[in-house]
């Protein structure tokens, strides 16, 4: 890794008094965007991860992990950031990984740092992981829009990264594509935070977690994707019902194919002067939603996110993801979307 950051926080650095973040990787039928904040909310930025956070932690777990974790820059954003992406495990499968598409969607960048310190460690899951699967881990995927706390990215324009698939105006998203071209990764994953205060349909209950796995349409998915999205999706929601803190959703049906996850699926499109993957190696691509208002602590919000991520990591590493049940896939309840500040 080229850079060190020091005197930052490493890992621990998000303390309990943010909650809330913006919304989703496509367009529900609701208005994006976030954070999400009850009106006599007190927020600070100052314990939350920022770029250079997220540098030195990639430093220091690189630096510690017995050369299990490599971290490279896939480019520079459009102020000149480094793209940071680390790649640890030596295995078939390339699972991708990624965090804060949306650059005001907070704690994903947190969980995703320790679920790739958990992978660099010696235990046995993380060394099951490590033979099976190659994984690609990007915590910050929106520096500038991170560093700004909003949603877009900053410059040359404002725009939606998860919009930019297919016209790639961004460098950011540039970059990207292009690493998801070089590792051709068969499994992906996004991580999101919602922009309202939704409950579960038929319910009081407060929606914690919203599990989307169709940014497209099936009938634009081979049947192969539209199987492993679901196992993807219930291998997710098994784990958070073993949990029991979450009360866990759809995310609105939607076909947008212009996000990241979508042209994962996809192919077809590429920046100008390369040439569009036609094939596409990517054969499950899913993305999960936390609630951002209401929660105790931000490690509550963080565990939302790392306990279905490795449940999945775990599933396809050990070839159960394979042989998911997806029969209770279709009885998973939606939710209502509540205006922001209701609860």
């Amino acid at each position: 890794m080229r850079r060190l950051v020091t005197g930052l926080a490493g890992l621990g650095m998000l303390a309990t008094v943010l909650t809330g973040a913006g919304t989703a990787a496509s367009e529900p039928p609701h208005v994006p965007g976030g954070p999400c904040l009850q009106e006599d909310q007190n927020v600070s930025l100052s314990s939350v991860a920022g770029y250079d956070d997220v540098v030195q932690a990639l430093d220091r777990i690189e630096r510690t992990s017995q050369g299990r974790v490599s971290v490279q820059s896939a480019g520079a954003s459009g102020e000149g950031r480094e793209l940071y992406h680390a790649t640890v495990g030596t295995g078939p499968t390339t699972f991708w990984l990624q965090a804060r598409i949306h650059g005001n969607e907070l704690h994903s960048t947190e969980a995703v740092l320790q679920i790739l310190d958990h992978l660099a460690s010696g235990s046995p899951d993380a060394r099951l992981i490590r033979e099976n699967l190659t994984v690609v881990v990007i915590p910050m995927y929106n520096p500038d829009g991170a560093e700004a706390n909003i949603r877009q990215s900053t410059t040359p324009t404002r725009i939606d990264l998860n919009r930019d698939w297919e016209n790639f105006a961004q460098p950011e998203t540039v970059a990207f594509w292009r690493l998801w071209r070089d590792v051709a990764p068969e499994l992906a994953l996004d991580l999101h935070h919602m922009g309202e205060a939704p409950i579960v349909e038929g319910t009081n209950d407060l929606n914690q977690f919203q599990i989307g796995a169709r940014s497209i349409d099936p009938s634009r998915m081979t049947a192969e994707q539209w199987l492993t999205n679901r196992q993807m999706a219930m291998a997710s929601v098994e784990a958070l019902d073993q949990y029991g803190l979450a009360n866990v959703a759809h995310y609105p049906l939607i076909d947008i194919t212009n996000a990241g996850l979508s042209r994962m699926l996809m192919g077809g499109t590429a920046p100008a002067g390369e040439q569009p993957v036609l094939q596409s190696p990517t054969m499950g691509a899913i993305f999960y939603e936390v609630r951002s208002v209401g929660q105790k602590s931000n490690g509550q919000l963080e565990n939302l996110f790392r306990i279905p991520t490795m449940a999945v990591l775990r599933a396809a590493a050990d070839g159960s993801l394979a042989t998911q049940d997806v029969s209770g896939y279709e009885d998973l309840p939606f939710a209502s979307q509540e205006q922001c500040g209701r609860f």
